[in-house]
């Protein structure tokens, strides 16, 4: 789907969300939860072919083992981020905050080993 149309999709689904909103409030919520979900897999159709494309450079180089925990990484800050947007729809900051919080820190141990290996290097290069 082209930028256009998703553009058009979404200023759509506004429309409707706001004229929701006035007569049935409840509705508008799951509207917007469908439109979110329906971009964000739409998103992630977008960034298969750069994955790959980056997959495919970084084969042949000391990079190439760190990439499913960059792209882990990658999965957990778009899906908190998602998730913090729509709870902060929903006026539920504090659920909006606290998964964030819990982003960083699956991130923060998912990069653990990233970590111990930077430090292992630092100290090869200091002997």
């Amino acid at each position: 789907m082209n930028d256009i149309k998703m553009c058009g999709l979404v200023l759509c689904a506004l429309v409707v969300c706001i004229i929701f909103k006035n007569l049935r409030s409840e509705y508008s919520l799951f509207i917007r939860i469908f439109i979110t979900c329906f971009v964000t897999v739409a998103t992630f159709a977008i960034f298969y072919p750069i994955l790959s494309f980056i997959d495919d450079i970084s084969k042949n180089t000391a990079v190439y083992i760190y990439m499913p925990t960059l792209i882990k990484a990658l999965g957990i800050a778009f899906a908190v981020q998602i998730t913090a947007d729509v709870c902060n729809d929903a006026q539920e900051s504090t659920l909006a905050n606290r998964i964030t919080l819990f982003g960083k820190a699956q991130i923060l141990v998912l990069s653990l080993p990233l970590i111990k290996n930077l430090f292992t290097l630092c100290e090869n290069l200091i002997k």
